[in-house]
């Protein structure tokens, strides 16, 4: 961080770039459970710590002014291997979306229970039918931890989330409704978004190591 910077700030330095990488958390008991994991407290398979570590290899020398997660623990677990010696603050709002009274429920069941309305829900990622959040509540708590952000002078933060969090930030950006839920975004991977002047622009999607 600049030395001269304030923790809170009304306005960011004109032409003063802040880079915020956002890292999906490594493979969970919920990923290979066919069931909505969501809210849900699930930790982070032996593969996902191998997730994490990379996730590390990826953010090594960036000198993060602020770290945040989700505050499940998959998160949390993937933010304690890629960046262990850093502080991290853990905000219910950078949840996965939330499903209501499906969650935990193995999606199998639900197809048979509700059918083609579940699937049609499933696909325009709207769970509010089950009490649970639609794409737009989703992008609407995106927008506050933004410009939250946009309050502070950071000038890299690391944010541990999830893969529909993530892939909703571009519509959140651009303030279109489309289908950006269904991008890739692999556990482990990071996406880097810059805020500069006034305007979010994304740098690097789902940057992954390579064997």
């Amino acid at each position: 961080m600049r030395e001269d910077a304030g923790e809170h700030s009304d306005e960011r330095i004109k032409g003063v770039a802040m880079k915020v990488y956002f890292i999906r958390h490594g493979q969970s008991e919920g990923n290979i459970s066919d069931r909505h994991c969501s809210w849900t407290q699930v930790s982070l398979t032996e593969k996902g710590k191998l997730d994490a570590a990379m996730a590390g290899r990826l953010l090594k020398g960036i000198p993060f002014d602020k770290v945040y997660t989700s505050d499940l623990i998959r998160t949390i677990q993937t933010k304690e291997i890629a960046l262990p010696d850093l502080e991290h603050e853990a905000l219910p709002m950078l949840r996965e979306i939330g499903v209501g009274d499906l969650l935990g429920r193995k999606i199998s069941d639900c197809i048979e229970e509700y059918g083609q309305a579940y699937l049609d829900n499933r696909r325009r990622t709207d769970y509010s039918a089950y009490g649970g959040e639609s794409r737009e509540d989703l992008r609407q708590r995106i927008r506050a931890f933004l410009t939250m952000l946009e309050q502070r002078d950071y000038e890299n933060v690391a944010v541990f989330c999830h893969a529909g969090y993530i892939s909703c930030i571009i519509s959140a950006i651009s303030d279109c409704v489309h289908e950006s839920m269904q991008l890739s975004c692999q556990n482990g991977s990071v996406s880097v978004f810059e805020f500069t002047d006034g305007h979010w622009r994304m740098l690097t999607w789902n940057c992954v190591e390579f064997a």
